[in-house]
């Protein structure tokens, strides 16, 4: 499985889908070898073993696992479980999304990269190289820092990803969104493996009008050369068939799932005395996919009546100065606040905290957090643009451009305690069944029926 984050170090639902999945595979016995980028320590594996095979002498590698060299880091499972997920960085200073002013190098290098690493790991299975070191080294790369580069960083990735398991031994391969992709179908001609590429996003979702043509160039070879294609939802399998061209017959629907949330009514309890007003949460990447504009002018049409709401735009992004500086321009600074980027607990506590959770997605392949939420008994807002609709039948549910409509919604729910109620009471029972365990499930089918 091939992989570009992992929590607690993510950007986006990426790395929380990933850790979903594997869990569960994990629990139904799968065994997965997991290729990072890099390991960065603090990761939630304690239910893997950690294998650093990466050859490297990068400082942040050596802080996060110790020597660089076939070091092993033993997480032990919880009593009576056995550890069979494992995980493989590849050394590599990269950022998960891509920042257009990074950008210097086609696709025509990417694959030139990608032929490449495929002539030097035959050379090195010629010449029965099998030391890690030597094998990055033979790829052509002393690991001491990467530029800012994203396609070169891919393209590496895939170099590397060739160099250290290549040759290992496993029955098929799984790689997650566009940057993973060169390395899969390398990886995959290499060893005559079957496999599976993971649609979490698409460049369309993120760009909307505004594609980069060098990612949606990436993603339809990926999706072309795939055995079988994974969607998180039917509406991003409809944009794989439309933008590029998939044959349904090889794209399989497979939702994203949630654990089950250990309630916090805690964090409500710690409120020191109640009287804050009700809160409405954004909690995303601030940028164009995800709709903060949307929110951010909806919130001005419910605050006249609804004086005391908070509004809490928890994320990062390129959007992220633009709207606070609109907030300031609509003169409702006193009813939002700007948290920043969180993580772990601080995730909890802001959706147990919350009193609404609004998603006003442009274009949202799945929306993991709408049933992050509503684990934690917040009820959702969701944009009728969201793959996430599919599987919440309670939920209320908005175009994103409509934001008269939009606020309507809010000023509801905030003013009427019953109508939240009766929201996460019934949406309570969809989201028990919104489980990681059914995910796995459809992967293992799939999987076998590559195998076989």
């Amino acid at each position: 499985m091939l992989g570009w984050e992992y929590p607690p170090h993510i950007s986006g639902g990426l790395g929380t889908a990933c850790e979903g999945l594997t869990r569960a595979l994990a629990q139904q016995g799968v065994e997965i070898q997991f290729v990072l980028p890099q390991v960065l320590g603090g990761e939630d594996a304690g239910h893997m073993a950690l294998i650093n095979a990466s050859g490297g002498d990068s400082p942040q590698l050596q802080s996060a696992v110790g020597p660089t060299s076939s070091t092993i880091v033993t997480s032990l499972l919880a009593k009576g479980q056995s550890s069979s997920v494992t995980y493989i960085p590849i050394p590599s200073f990269l950022q998960p999304y891509w920042n257009p002013a990074q950008y210097r190098q086609s696709l025509k290098e990417v694959r030139k990269s990608m032929v490449l690493a495929r002539r030097q790991h035959k050379r090195m299975l010629r010449s029965q190289s099998t030391g890690v070191e030597t094998a990055v080294q033979s790829a052509g790369h002393k690991v001491v820092h990467y530029g800012h580069d994203i396609f070169q960083e891919v393209g590496r990735y895939a170099n590397n990803v060739l160099a250290q398991v290549g040759d290992s031994s496993f029955d098929i391969i799984h790689a997650h969104d566009w940057m993973t992709f060169p390395a899969a179908v390398a990886l995959s001609e290499v060893s005559g493996k079957p496999l599976v590429v993971h649609v979490h996003s698409l460049e369309f979702d993120r760009s909307g009008a505004h594609v980069n043509h060098q990612i949606s160039q990436i993603e339809r070879m990926g999706v072309r050369e795939a055995d079988m294609v994974v969607a998180v939802s039917y509406y991003t399998a409809s944009v794989i068939q439309r933008e590029h061209g998939v044959d349904p017959s090889r794209i399989a629907v497979v939702h994203n799932g949630v654990y089950p949330a250990q309630l916090t009514q805690r964090y409500r309890e710690e409120e020191e005395d109640g009287s804050a007003g009700k809160v409405v949460l954004f909690l995303g990447r601030v940028t164009f996919q995800k709709g903060p504009d949307y929110f951010v002018e909806a919130a001005a049409k419910v605050i006249p009546h609804v004086p005391d709401a908070v509004f809490v735009m928890a994320g990062s992004g390129d959007m992220l100065q633009r709207m606070i500086d609109r907030v300031h321009q609509l003169g409702i600074q006193d009813n939002f606040r700007f948290p920043g980027f969180l993580r772990g607990e601080e995730v909890e506590r802001m959706y147990s905290l919350a009193d609404l959770y609004v998603m006003p997605s442009v274009s949202e392949p799945f929306g993991i957090s709408a049933l992050e939420a509503l684990s934690f008994d917040t009820p959702v807002i969701i944009s009728r643009q969201a793959g996430v609709g599919e599987v919440l039948s309670h939920a209320l549910k908005v175009d994103f451009w409509d934001i008269d409509r939009m606020a309507d919604l809010i000023i509801n729910a905030l003013l009427h305690e019953e109508l939240r109620a009766d929201l996460v009471a019934m949406a309570r029972e969809e989201v028990k069944r919104v489980r990681w365990g059914a995910s796995a499930q459809k992967a293992i089918e799939i999987y076998r029926r590559l195998v076989n």
